[in-house]
């Protein structure tokens, strides 16, 4: 077994014929089917059932290609943590964030390049979940993201709250340039939230705020992804409803109007393994964050 044969292993996975793989990885398609059976001979196993012109995994592919993921994920921050060094880099890192915290971050990487640290990143955007998993598993040294944070395994801190505004088209002239846009202006509106894939977060705070009101929340779309939330009001199909950083600039053609609730959306959370000794950088990287978004 080498990285190579498991490199196009995944390439089949992901793309469900040797055809396809092969054009992605631009190799032959004779030495994809050589590495597989090479892997499936070695181990004695079946990786690959036909089902027409593709293939389909076997439960045994689908566990070597979670397996296979993960060491290829590993390999190649390896590979690129060495180059660094190459380049004159002495540290390299790993940083995790939501939408809602990139101008955080943008911020750390900025003033951390100013003070002329000889480090390189690599930025990871997940959802809340996502980070979480990665930073347990020393897939990430640090990550920003939102409170609650359900894994007991790491640690976490509560620090500034988010804001909420409404999002909208800057040709919108509905609402008031400086005033809090309130609930009831927004009763039967057509919004877009933003929501975890799973437990308990900011679309669950927000419909909370409008039934504790009494005042109708008219959801027509709800997503894991800031950006779609702005196609979706680029396309008029509805107003964004989503919380941000002090720092954040709406994108060109767009304009955000603060939103008064009883109770503030959530917390940026600042979440690392616990136990482990971490690098002077990525120390200082995380006193940054925590300057930006001070507790309180």
């Amino acid at each position: 077994m080498n990285l190579r044969q498991l490199s196009y292993f995944r390439a089949v996975v992901e793309h469900q014929s040797l055809a396809a793989a092969a054009d992605v990885l631009r190799v032959a398609q004779p030495n994809l089917s050589v590495a597989i059976k090479q892997l499936e001979a070695e181990w004695g196993v079946s990786l690959f059932e036909r089902a027409g012109r593709g293939l389909v995994v076997t439960d045994t592919g689908r566990s070597l290609y979670e397996r296979a993921a993960e060491l290829l994920s590993g390999a190649s921050a390896l590979d690129q943590e060495m180059r660094a060094i190459g380049r004159g880099f002495t540290a390299r890192l790993r940083v995790g964030y939501t939408h809602v915290s990139i101008e955080v971050i943008a911020t750390m990487v900025a003033q951390l390049r100013d003070e002329g640290a000889a480090v390189s990143f690599s930025l990871q955007q997940g959802e809340p979940q996502l980070l979480e998993t990665m930073v347990e598993l020393r897939q990430l040294d640090f990550a920003l993201t939102h409170m609650p944070v359900a894994n007991p395994a790491l640690g976490a801190e509560a620090l500034a709250p988010m804001a909420m505004v409404l999002l909208c088209r800057q040709d919108d002239d509905r609402w008031p340039t400086q005033d809090e846009i309130a609930l009831e202006m927004l009763a039967d509106l057509p919004l877009i939230l933003l929501r975890r894939r799973s437990g308990i977060g900011i679309y669950e705070r927000i419909v909370e705020a409008f039934s504790t009101a009494g005042i109708s929340c008219s959801v027509v779309a709800d997503c894991t992804d800031l950006s779609a939330i702005y196609a979706l009001v680029e396309r008029n199909v509805g107003l964004g409803l989503v919380p941000v950083h002090g720092m954040h600039v709406p994108r060109a053609g767009f304009s955000t109007h603060p939103v008064a609730l009883a109770t503030t959306p959530g917390r940026f959370a600042l979440i690392y393994p616990r136990g482990r000794r971490v690098l002077p950088a990525v120390q200082r990287a995380m006193d940054l964050c925590r300057t930006s978004l001070r507790a309180r």
